[in-house]
């Protein structure tokens, strides 16, 4: 893929979910797709190659989704976060919202794919993507 491609992270810890996720995102050809399952594992990867957007799952071992955003957030090893998480009861958080997520950023699981792509060219045309 052309270098040109914006850079998304999908991290979750299910690794079944982690593949449908990209197999989907990688049909349109407009992205660079990478994975991780771990929010440790995600940050090391941003290190080496920042992304200007991360699909989090909320519920992680070790560090969790929260954490890993305001980690990737201060470190500026990404820009933009879309929330996948499998708790329905699931809101943005006074932090997460400083950091300017919203709750149009959640999706909870068995989430729209269709939406969800929505919901990323929405933030990466933003940046003029």
């Amino acid at each position: 893929m052309p270098e040109a491609f914006p850079a998304i992270l999908v991290l979750d810890d299910e690794e079944r979910v982690r593949e449908l996720l990209i197999d989907y995102l990688s049909e349109f050809d407009e992205f660079e797709l990478r994975g991780a399952g771990s929010g440790e594992e995600a940050l090391e990867q941003l290190k080496e190659r920042p992304a200007l957007l991360s699909v989090v799952d909320m519920r992680l071992p070790g560090m969790d989704g929260a954490d890993f955003i305001e980690s990737a957030t201060a470190a500026r090893l990404c820009h933009h976060f879309i929330i996948h998480t499998g708790s329905v009861d699931f809101s943005v958080s006074r932090p997460l919202k400083d950091l300017g997520l919203t709750q149009e950023d959640v999706f909870y699981k068995p989430a729209d794919a269709a939406r969800m792509l929505e919901r990323i060219r929405v933030l990466i045309k933003g940046e003029g993507g």
